[in-house]
C-alpha cells in the first residue's frame, strides 16, 4: 500500500505539467497576437494621419517633381492610370508624423507650386478608430510603391530580412505603364511580426535611385460589420483565368459550391461554419503560387425583393459537360450522379457520346452536380479536361417557315377581286 501510494503522489505533478504548460503557452500566444494586431492598427492609423493629398496634378508632373517640391517627405505615391499611360491626376505624400504633415498641407493648399494652371487642394482624410482593424489587411504581404527603374528582387530582400518570394504585378506591361511609371512589389514575409518590422523600419528607404513606400497589402472590399459577415461563404480575390475550378477544389476539399462572379472574384459556399474555417486555415499552407487569390469570409446578403441572384436562380438548373470520354453512354453519367447522391431530372447527349445536357430540379442540384462532376473529371474524360458550365439560355425549337415583316405585299382576297372586275 506504501508502495502504491508513493507512486501515486509521484506520477501526479507529471500529468498535471503538461495541462498548465499548455493553457500557459495559449495564454502567451493569445497576449502576443492581440499585441501584434494592436501594433497594426497603431501603424496603420499613424501613416493615414501622415498622409497628405493633393490634386489636381498638372499632366507632367513625375516623382521627382513631388520631391523637389517637399523635400521632407518620407515617401511619395503616385498613383498611375495604364490605360492612359498618364497619372491618375492624384498624389500623396508621406510624412514622419501627423504634425508635419498637417503644417504642410496648410502651406501647399492653395499654390500653384508644380505649375499647373489649377490650385492644388490638399487634404488629410479624417481617421475613426474604430473603422481601422488588423482583419482587413493581409498581414504577410507589404506593398512597395514608387519604385523607378529596373528593380531586381535581390535589391528588395537585401532590405527585408525574412521575406521569402517577391513579385512585380505590373511586370511586363511595357508602352503600357509608360516610361515614366512608377513601378509597385509585392514582398511575402513567413510571418505578420516580420512583416510589420518591415514597414516599421523600410519606410522611405531608397531604392534605385527613388525613395520607396512601404505598406501592408490592404484586402479589397469594405469592412463587414460582425453581425453581416456570413461564416459559411468564402470570397476569393486575384483569380486569374489559368486558374481552373479542379485547381481551386483541390485547395478548397470542403466546399460544397464553387462559383466564379467575374473580375477575378470566385465564392465558395459551405454546409457549416466549422467547415468552412477549416479551409480558411488550411489555405496558406495551399498557396504555394505568388500570384494565388486572396480568401476572406463572405458578406451576409440583405433581403430584398429584386435580388437578380434570386431571379435567375431559376434558370440555373441546367449543365452542359463537355469533352467526355468517346461513346460515354446516358447509363454512365446518370450511374456517376447516382453514387454521389444526385438525381437528374432529363440527360440528352450527343451521338458520339462527348457533350451532355443534364437538367435539374432546382439550381442547388445543378450546382453540387457540377462540383462532383469536376471532381470526377479524371474517371469521365480521362486526360482530357472535363468542361462543365451552366446553361442560362432556353432552348426554344423553330416551327413552320421564319415570317418577314412588311417585306411582302399582302394577298388579295376573292371578295376584292370581284369589286376590282367589276
Amino acid at each position: 500500500m506504501k508502495v502504491v501510494a508513493k507512486k501515486r503522489k509521484l506520477a501526479s505533478p507529471k500529468t498535471k505539467q503538461p495541462v498548465a504548460a499548455a493553457a500557459a503557452t495559449n495564454q502567451a500566444e493569445s497576449v502576443d497576437n492581440s499585441s501584434l494586431d494592436k501594433a497594426i492598427v497603431d501603424c496603420v492609423t499613424r501613416r493615414l494621419r501622415s498622409t497628405v493629398r493633393i490634386r489636381p496634378l498638372p499632366n507632367r508632373c513625375r516623382l521627382a517633381d513631388l520631391y523637389a517640391l517637399c523635400p521632407s517627405a518620407v515617401a511619395a505615391r503616385l498613383p498611375w492610370n495604364r490605360a492612359r499611360c498618364r497619372h491618375k491626376g492624384v498624389a500623396f505624400l508621406e510624412f514622419a508624423n501627423p504634425e508635419i504633415a498637417a503644417k504642410h498641407a496648410a502651406v501647399l493648399h492653395g499654390s500653384r507650386a508644380l505649375g499647373g494652371a489649377r490650385e492644388l487642394a490638399t487634404s488629410i482624410p479624417p481617421v475613426q478608430p474604430d473603422s481601422i482593424s488588423a482583419s482587413q489587411y493581409n498581414t504577410r504581404r507589404v506593398v512597395v510603391s514608387s519604385l523607378e527603374g529596373r528593380i531586381a528582387a535581390s535589391q528588395l530582400l537585401e532590405l527585408a530580412p525574412g521575406a521569402q518570394r517577391v513579385r512585380f504585378p505590373e511586370a511586363g506591361a511595357g508602352a503600357g505603364r509608360g516610361r515614366h511609371a512608377p513601378n509597385v512589389a509585392v514582398i511575402t514575409f513567413a510571418d505578420a511580426r516580420q512583416a510589420l518590422d518591415a514597414v516599421l523600419s523600410c519606410q522611405g528607404a531608397v531604392v534605385g535611385g527613388g525613395k520607396t513606400s512601404w505598406m501592408l497589402e490592404k484586402i479589397p472590399g469594405k469592412p463587414k460589420p460582425k453581425h453581416l459577415v456570413d461564416r459559411r461563404t468564402l470570397v476569393l480575390t486575384g483569380v486569374n483565368k489559368a486558374m481552373t475550378d479542379s485547381r481551386l477544389l483541390l485547395a478548397l476539399p470542403r466546399c460544397t459550391k464553387l462559383e466564379r462572379r467575374g473580375s477575378g472574384v470566385a465564392v465558395a459556399a459551405y454546409e457549416t461554419e466549422a467547415a468552412c474555417a477549416a479551409d480558411l486555415a488550411a489555405w496558406p499552407a495551399a498557396a504555394e503560387d505568388p500570384d494565388w487569390p486572396t480568401v476572406t469570409y463572405g458578406h451576409r446578403k440583405v433581403a430584398s425583393s429584386n435580388d437578380s441572384e434570386m431571379q435567375r436562380s431559376g434558370t440555373k438548373s441546367r449543365l452542359i459537360v463537355a469533352n467526355l470520354l468517346q461513346g460515354t453512354k446516358k447509363s454512365t453519367l446518370l450511374k456517376f450522379l447516382a453514387d454521389n447522391g444526385l438525381k437528374a431530372k432529363r440527360l440528352s447527349m450527343a451521338s458520339d457520346g462527348r457533350l451532355a445536357l443534364i437538367n435539374f430540379e432546382t439550381a442547388t442540384a445543378a450546382s453540387a452536380a457540377r462540383i462532383q462532376l469536376l471532381r470526377g473529371s479524371a474517371k469521365l474524360a480521362g486526360e482530357d479536361k472535363l468542361r462543365v458550365a451552366y446553361s442560362l439560355d432556353q432552348l426554344v425549337p423553330m416551327t413552320g417557315r421564319k415570317k418577314t415583316v412588311g417585306t411582302s405585299r399582302p394577298r388579295k382576297s376573292a371578295s376584292s377581286k370581284a369589286v376590282a372586275a367589276s
